[in-house]
């Protein structure tokens, strides 16, 4: 299975994607986002990390998805 590869500018899927973060990333650095890749594999960024969510966003709870 290939690695998810990320850098301060964005990341690139298992599925191959590359994904450029959006401008409200780097201001948000240190606040858990979710993000979908558009393969619907999601993902959540949290201080230029990039972590793939098993759950679907519905079944995540708050505290997955956003930082506290």
């Amino acid at each position: 299975m290939p690695k998810i590869v990320f850098d301060d500018k964005g990341f690139t899927c298992e599925c191959g994607m590359r994904n450029d973060y959006p401008g409200y990333v780097q201001e948000h650095w240190d606040v858990k986002l979710v993000y979908s890749c558009s393969c619907r594999r999601r993902f959540v960024l949290y201080q230029g990390k990039v972590k793939m969510v098993r759950q679907s966003l519905a079944e995540s709870p708050v505290s997955d998805a956003f930082g506290d």
